[in-house]
């Protein structure tokens, strides 16, 4: 990453297999992108397999925390952070039942990169982070996960 890119957190990607299928998950984070508006956290998900290896992310995002007029998170009390958490947990739900489902596995271990505001500005418009994923294959690579994404 850039120096001058500003880093507002981390994505989260997970990799699940089921049979020759594969389920890829990313969420981004909350933040602020680099001209100072707020984008709430994303889930990004697609299922590739041998039949179908370039299927597109599909998105959706999750309830905002609490930002203000300004863009600007502000602090919440504990019961209602545990509550917005619960809020955003049941949004992903039919997602995570689905996999259940389909009886999908973790494949390997979940992944961590950095997320830049700028990376955000993209999301904001609704469009695929793929500076992130890059990094996310990079990890994939260094962690000996396989080149392949499914189960031929």
């Amino acid at each position: 990453m850039a120096e001058k890119d500003k880093v507002i957190g981390k994505a989260l990607y997970t990799e699940y297999r089921s049979g020759s299928q594969t389920y890829q998950l990313m969420i981004t984070p909350d933040g602020v992108n680099s001209g100072g508006k707020y984008v709430p956290a994303m889930v990004y998900r697609r299922q590739v397999s041998s039949s179908r290896p370039r299927r597109a992310w599909k998105s959706y995002s999750l309830p905002s925390l609490n930002v203000n007029e300004f863009g600007a998170f502000t602090t919440m009390p504990k019961d209602q952070a545990i509550d917005s958490a619960k809020r955003r947990l049941e949004f992903m739900l039919t997602t995570i039942n689905q996999m259940v489902g389909y009886k999908y596995q973790l494949y390997k271990l979940p992944i961590i990169v950095e997320v830049a505001s700028e990376d955000l500005d993209g999301i904001r418009l609704g469009k695929t982070p793929y500076k992130v994923l890059g990094r996310i294959t990079r990890v994939r690579k260094a962690l000996g996960f396989s080149d392949e994404l499914f189960a031929s």
